[in-house]
């Protein structure tokens, strides 16, 4: 494919498409081409966590053992 159907002008800048991504040098992150405020992205990381730790929720012996 040519290199202008794989990536798209943004504001002057140009982004690789996809669904979530993550700007280093700004440090803002990206889902669907739209910008997350801070707190909607900080409540969707704990979100996250909270799925992860109610999946893993049997396991919670293991969590703080050492060497475990």
């Amino acid at each position: 494919m040519p290199e202008r159907e794989m990536v798209r002008e943004t504001q002057g800048k140009r982004h690789a498409p996809g669904v979530l991504r993550y700007d280093a040098e700004r440090r803002r992150v990206w889902i669907c081409g739209r910008r997350m405020h801070h707190g909607l992205t900080g409540a969707l990381l704990a979100a996250a966590g909270l799925a992860l730790m109610a999946h893993d929720w049997s396991d919670r012996s293991f969590w703080f053992r050492l060497g475990a």
